[in-house]
């Protein structure tokens, strides 16, 4: 099985929040290697370190889970959920509504 996607990111978030290795390493409390070794798809992390590691970047678990699971099309809603979240109860809802009619025009 190939781990390069997650931990690519990983990697890929850590750098959007301007994060070193290092200060991952040290928020999560591990070795700065093993961070680097995630990062190149070396090492899988262990449940309770990725936890860790979302915290610390401040994402959900589907941001980083789907790229380690092996599917056709993974969905990854995390992106959409994010921007939802800044919007006032009803513009979510209009979206809702929106989405809900595209989805049973397919």
């Amino acid at each position: 099985m190939d781990f390069k996607q997650g931990g690519q990111a990983i990697q890929c978030i850590r750098k959007q929040r301007g994060m070193t290795q290092e200060q991952l390493a040290e928020a999560i409390n591990i070795a700065s290697n093993s961070v680097s070794r995630i990062e190149r798809g070396l090492l899988v992390p262990a449940l309770p370190t990725l936890i860790d590691i979302c915290n610390a970047l401040e994402v959900g678990a589907d941001s980083i889970l789907a790229f380690y699971i092996a599917a056709d099309a993974p969905i990854r809603w995390s992106p959409l959920a994010e921007r939802l979240e800044g919007l006032d109860l009803e513009k979510q809802h209009k979206i809702e509504a929106v989405l809900a009619c595209l989805i049973e025009t397919l």
